[in-house]
C-alpha cells in the first residue's frame, strides 16, 4: 500500500492523517493545520524532534541523529517519510 495512517502526539493530543509514503512526514503535518515544532527544515536544528513510537520511519540522510538516537526510535520529522502502513510519532516523549 503506497499510503500511511499517522498519529502525532503533541501536547498531549493525538493528531491523525493519512499521507503517502514518498512524503514528508512534517510538511504533511503542517498541511494540515497541525503546529508541529519545527524551523530550519534541513535536518539540522532538531527542533522537530520526535519518537517513533509504533511503526517505523525512513531518513534519506539522519541528520544530526546518531546511530543509537534512532535505534531508540528518535527521527527528524522534517526528513522522515513514513516506512510502514501505520505510524506514531511522540513529540511529548523526547
Amino acid at each position: 500500500m503506497d499510503t500511511t495512517k499517522v498519529t502525532l502526539i503533541l501536547d498531549g493530543e493525538h493528531h491523525k492523517f493519512n499521507m503517502k509514503k514518498d512524503e514528508v512526514i512534517l510538511d504533511i503535518a503542517l498541511s494540515n493545520g497541525i503546529d508541529a515544532p519545527h524551523s530550519c527544515q534541513g535536518g539540522v536544528c532538531m527542533t522537530c524532534l520526535g519518537r517513533v513510537t509504533n511503526g517505523k520511519t525512513q531518513m534519506d540522510d539522519p541528520g544530526m541523529l546518531s546511530d543509537e538516537e534512532i535505534d531508540e526510535g528518535l527521527t527528524l520529522t522534517c526528513i522522515s517519510k513514513p516506512n510502514s502502513e501505520e505510524i506514531t510519532i511522540d513529540y511529548d516523549d523526547v
